[in-house]
């Protein structure tokens, strides 16, 4: 009786490890797809993005404006992350990125009490 539980539960653990390697090969690898069966993700393309900072006489950063947005990111929400000297984030704001002709440009605020001799980059992430 115990070989005969001990085969079932060898069995079952095999089941469960087929199943899994199963699941995980319907799984893509790409730069421009996410899937497990139905989700397909694009780049509006905002690599090509730059930005500079608006800051108050007190050294605080009170606004990024973000300009070379391809027009494809139009109607997506844009989100920047103002990154400290390790690459830590400071703070983080994001606006939707309006219709425009060729190029788009976004103002984000509300980045709190970030001073400007604490910026050391920019992190952008589109979505939408």
């Amino acid at each position: 009786m115990k070989v005969i539980t001990k085969i079932l539960g060898a069995t079952l653990i095999l089941w469960a490890v087929l199943a899994t390697v199963a699941a995980a090969t319907s799984l893509a690898i790409s730069s421009t797809v996410l899937s497990a069966g139905n989700a397909t993700v694009t780049s509006c393309g905002v690599a090509s993005a730059s930005a500079t900072r608006t800051v108050d006489n007190n050294g605080t950063i009170t606004g990024i404006t973000v300009a070379n947005i391809p027009t494809a990111c139009s109607g997506k929400t844009l989100l920047v992350t103002l990154k400290g000297q390790t690459g830590t984030a400071l703070a983080s704001t994001s606006n939707t990125v309006s219709s425009c002709a060729a190029t788009c440009t976004v103002t984000l605020s509300g980045y709190g009490t970030v001073s400007a001799a604490n910026l050391y980059g920019y992190a952008f992430a589109v979505t939408g």
